[in-house]
């Protein structure tokens, strides 16, 4: 299993040839179509044509965010076959790690690194498996049932008890992504899974972020501090013949516009080690934003051209900002 982001190099025949034909299919799938085409040729030096893949490969890495219907291919299987028999093909597989970290182990380290531990209630949970397997979520959650009364057993001084609630939820498929929504969890104080311990709050904050993080997971941030929301607006008008005798007579009309709306997001104080994390969702191509309160998802696209990176160990906020992915305008 290769990362993505990771140069590989493969050689085209075992013979001597001064160009080579090869083809990249899905060893998963039908290996009778063709993906891609291409001619390699043998370059000064070397006996046999090599290619990298690399670009190829990525090209069937399509993210999605499955929770609003869109499909998720973070994994593939390659098959690069040279010529047109099948005396000589080569099969690797790839995932959608595009971090540059060398150390980064996906069978042993965990594909989600989530900024910070806080969660909206109602939101999506998400969490990145390697293999096709099951999600184990733990919810905690307030219940009425597992209470008790103080001393003078009156309900206006009920404690609520606590219970865990198992929920399994299968990721569907290598590097797919489980998502645990919340809203049908209306008491939820903290959520568990694959090694993540989330606490449920925020007050009354409503935006929550939905990302693709550098390893290939997707990742969740709470906005808790203010977000700004504002309208860029282009204009376009056309200018007419008019009797100024008229103060209602108009020589100039704005028949569209166009509106670009933006949001400027800023995080609650984050400690150096959350700072550290900020990039994952920066430098992401892949982000939604949900409107918890209205349960409303909508694509956005992050516009800053600048991640800073923390060192020193204060706390520190983000501010950054964002385009609706979308085309609105005005007639």
């Amino acid at each position: 299993m290769t990362p993505i982001w990771k140069d590989y190099i493969v050689t085209l025949g075992e013979t001597l040839a001064s160009s080579v034909d090869f083809f990249l299919q899905d060893d998963d799938g039908d290996i009778s179509v063709n993906l891609y085409s291409g001619r390699a040729y043998t370059r000064p030096g070397q006996a046999i044509p090599v290619a990298r893949i690399n670009d190829l490969v990525a090209s069937q890495l399509k993210r999605g965010l499955t929770v609003i219907g869109e499909t998720d291919v973070p994994y593939f299987h390659a098959r690069i076959q040279v010529g047109t028999g099948d005396d000589y093909h080569y099969a690797e597989e790839f995932y959608a790690d595009w971090s540059y970290d060398t150390g980064f182990n996906y069978l042993t380290d965990n594909l989600n690194v989530p900024i910070c531990d806080i969660l909206l209630p109602g939101q999506y949970v998400p969490c990145t498996l390697q293999a096709s397997a099951t999600a184990a979520f733990t919810v905690t959650r307030q219940d009425l049932s597992a209470g008790d009364y103080n001393g003078d057993f009156n309900i206006d001084f009920l404690i609520y008890g606590e219970v865990q609630t198992p929920v399994n939820i299968a990721n569907g498929g290598p590097f797919q992504t489980a998502w645990l929504n919340l809203r049908s969890y209306s008491t939820a104080t903290a959520v568990s899974v694959n090694g993540n311990a989330y606490k449920v709050g925020g007050g009354c904050r409503q935006y929550a972020l939905y990302y693709v993080n550098a390893y290939g997971g997707w990742d969740t941030l709470a906005v808790l501090a203010n977000t700004k929301e504002s309208d860029a607006l282009t204009r376009y008008t056309t200018g007419k013949e008019y009797n100024n005798a008229y103060t209602y007579s108009r020589g100039r009309t704005n028949f569209v516009n166009e509106l670009q709306h933006k949001y400027v997001f800023n995080t609650h104080w984050l400690t150096l080690a959350q700072s550290e994390r900020m990039h994952h969702l920066l430098n992401s191509p892949l982000v939604y934003l949900h409107d918890v309160g209205k349960n409303v998802i909508r694509p956005i696209v992050l516009t800053g051209t600048t991640t800073e990176y923390k060192r020193d160990g204060r706390l520190y906020q983000y501010s950054f900002e964002a385009d609706l992915a979308q085309d609105r305008i005005r007639r």
